[in-house]
């Protein structure tokens, strides 16, 4: 007989009242979704550090400044748009 066995940490149930700011907060993994009480989300195994945009950023400068693909850039951070002050989130 086979068993699937899941790995608690990979997996996270979104608590009453949550916002995707507060889980990202809380677990330091990018929500490029909204989220609703709930709702089950895959924490990637990536480490990442949390940037802060400066003026004048783009997908294009941040991925050129840590050494990632744009593209990927885009899909962590939910293709959302770049201004100053607002939070990135850039794979190790």
């Amino acid at each position: 007989m086979y068993s699937l066995e899941i790995e608690k940490s990979r997996f996270y149930r979104v608590k009453r009242g949550q916002s995707a700011r507060d889980i990202e907060n809380v677990l330091g993994i990018p929500v490029p979704c909204e989220v609703f009480e709930g709702m089950i989300i895959k924490v990637p195994q990536t480490d990442f550090i949390i940037y802060k945009a400066e003026a004048g950023d783009t997908y294009r400068k941040v991925a050129e400044k840590f050494c990632v693909e744009e593209d990927e850039l885009k899909k962590i951070n939910g293709d959302k748009p770049v201004y100053p002050t607002c939070r990135m989130f850039i794979p190790r």
